[in-house]
């Protein structure tokens, strides 16, 4: 929603600056959610009504080569609809100047062809049979050769042809692959194995160095990289699988060939590696069933928030009642937003996050503030600290703390906003400092990995057994 451009230089500088300035803890605020040692101070409990919205997330997510990339279909969950993810990456040779298959007229044959991708885990059904397929990226095409693509970006064109797929056993994905090397044999885990078609490897034995092997740049205007994407005919589309592009032992493009040594044979390999960081990680979510229902119903106060994990949707909370509350001078031993989890179809299958994230919205909607004085900037981790703003599930609840945002209200009369819940792969919020002013936060805070992994129904601000709610102990003054 913010848009800002991430400088390692100067998020390092801004992100001491921000930490410094987060953990200076003024001890005559109120709100420290310690209820006073003093005698004849009563305190009381009170919960105020929130007013849920569910919305869909205008997601700008972009994934490095280094983040896990989702691959598969999810065909129709019976809560949130369709999910599609594909991978795009670049293989390139180790070296440029020289023939990375030697020299040709040694050359035999190419035996087989392999594509290795590292495995990385799964969402969703572990029953789940897809067919994996490998195109290669089209040449022509002229937008493949960024090293960072939005997830939402749209499709890279790709040649017609199949170079290769396999029917993959989701239960089997992490289990022991052998296999010939050379005059070795190779056991491995966690490695997803394609072979493609042997005629894909006489374009490179065709390359030559004065042309598309004299430097990396020329290489990639002939060979883009591969796409891999799941048949939409697959037995049983009904999970996502995740490969790690930038495992140096399991993720490769392999030749396997035979050259003439003299009056022998021998068995080699030429390896091209993902190496580079081009690649993307296109993923398309088609809402579908309760959640496209809640996303499109027009109430301002639903009963049900649907959150899926980006890219996703997200829920506005307001709180009618903290206008009354407000104008009575208090002091606020704990405040926080309780979220139940509602029993939805198939969440054993499809799980809810282990973590969301809370900030507030401006009136316009076009930009968010983090959770003034209960958002604490670490750094380090995810680069805020979890515990102290919450929002991790525990018992099919997820709770936040509001305690010193919601003092600040009542005794400095600092504005409040709508809130905002989601479970981004990162937030990056502009960083609202004690006094109501903000500052740019540049570095991101990494909230679900990996991408598209979970969704969650739970109760909104109307519901008759599950209500979320704003849960206040105080004292009066």
């Amino acid at each position: 929603m913010n848009s800002k451009i991430t400088l390692s230089v100067i998020a390092a500088l801004t992100g001491l600056m921000i930490y410094s300035s987060c953990t200076k803890v003024d001890t005559t605020d109120l709100g420290n959610e310690l209820i006073p040692a003093v005698d004849n101070v009563h305190t009381f409990e009170t919960v105020l009504d929130v007013e849920t919205d569910n919305f869909l997330f205008p997601d700008t997510t972009r994934l490095t080569g280094s983040s896990l990339h989702a691959l598969g279909i999810i065909g129709d969950d019976p809560e949130f609809g369709r999910t599609d993810a594909a991978v795009y990456a670049a293989f390139n040779p180790s070296t440029y100047g020289v023939h990375p298959f030697g020299n040709k007229d040694s050359l035999i044959a190419v035996d087989s062809v392999v594509l290795s991708l590292a495995y990385g885990g799964l969402y969703g059904d572990s029953n789940s049979v897809e067919r994996f397929e490998v195109f290669q990226i089209d040449p022509a095409t002229n937008n493949f050769k960024d090293s960072i693509y939005r997830i939402s970006e749209p499709d890279f064109a790709v040649l017609p042809a199949v170079l290769g797929g396999k029917d993959v056993d989701f239960k089997s994905l992490n289990d022991s692959v052998i296999y010939v090397q050379g005059k070795d044999t190779v056991r491995t885990i966690n490695e997803l194995r394609i072979r493609l078609d042997n005629s894909f490897a006489q374009q490179f034995i065709n390359y030559d160095t004065a042309n598309q092997y004299k430097t990396d740049s020329a290489f990639k205007i002939y060979f883009k990289g591969l796409a891999i994407k799941a048949n939409n005919a697959s037995a049983a589309k009904n999970g996502l699988a995740y490969v790690n592009l930038v495992s140096t032992t399991n993720t490769r493009l392999t030749f396997y060939r035979r050259m003439k040594n003299g009056s022998t044979i021998d068995t080699t390999t030429t390896v091209f590696s993902y190496t580079d960081g081009t690649q993307a990680n296109l993923i398309r979510r088609t809402a579908a069933h309760g959640y496209k229902t809640y996303l499109e119903n027009g109430s301002p106060n639903d009963d049900k928030v649907y959150l899926q994990t980006a890219p996703g949707s997200y829920a506005t909370v307001k709180i009618p009642g903290l206008d009354t509350f407000k104008n009575v001078n208090r002091v606020i031993h704990r405040a926080e937003l309780v979220i139940e989890q509602v029993e939805s179809t198939q969440d054993n299958i499809y799980t809810a996050p282990a973590l969301l994230f809370i900030d507030a919205i401006n009136a316009a909607g076009d930009s968010s503030f983090t959770i003034r004085n209960d958002f604490i900037y670490t750094g380090t981790g995810g680069g805020y600290d979890v515990a102290s703003l919450g929002g991790v599930l525990n018992n099919k609840k997820y709770t936040f703390t509001l305690t010193r945002y919601l003092q600040s209200v009542v005794t400095k009369k600092l504005p409040y906003y709508t809130l905002r819940i989601y479970a981004p792969f990162f937030a990056d919020p502009y960083y609202q400092l004690p006094d109501g002013t903000s500052r740019v936060l540049l570095t991101y805070l990494f909230v679900n990995s990996p991408i598209a992994n979970g969704r969650l129904v739970a109760g909104g601000g109307s519901h008759p057994t599950q209500k979320m709610k704003v849960r206040i102990i105080y004292s009066k003054i």
